[in-house]
């Protein structure tokens, strides 16, 4: 008698959730992008208000945030993100061109677990990512 082999289904990887904001739309929809094709889910804000929003909807793993917003601060955003009970433990970085040691301090002091200079290296993001997965999992 023939034995008809099992298949076993892999374990389907850890899709992550991220959303980015700012307000530079060329520069929000390139990371978006960027990050679609390594596999996440992404959702991009133009606005505070509008990161907020869409972060309840999608509860975002990791979070890359401008601080220079046109309608409020992304400190005050990070904070209200913080205050959520998705934005509690979600990977938030700063992503700005404010990079003066008293910058850093403040994002920290704010609820940002990490702040990074415009522009962001490659493998700056891929350190973060890679931080935000095993986080996540």
């Amino acid at each position: 008698m023939n034995e008809i082999p099992l298949h076993r289904t892999a374990p389907t990887p850890l899709t992550l959730r991220a959303l980015v904001v700012d307000d530079r739309e060329d520069v929000a929809d390139t990371l978006a992008m960027l990050l679609q094709r390594s596999g996440y889910t992404v959702q991009v804000a133009y606005t505070g208000k509008e990161a907020l929003e869409k972060g309840g909807l999608l509860r975002p793993d990791v979070v890359f945030l401008d601080i220079g917003l046109p309608d409020r601060s992304g400190h005050d955003v990070c904070k209200d993100m913080r205050n959520s009970d998705w934005g509690a433990t979600a990977f938030i970085v700063a992503l700005t061109g404010h990079n003066e040691p008293s910058d850093m301090i403040r994002s920290a002091h704010n609820g940002f677990d990490r702040h990074v200079g415009k522009p962001m290296e490659f493998e700056t993001m891929q350190e973060i990512l890679r931080t935000a997965k095993s986080r996540a999992a």
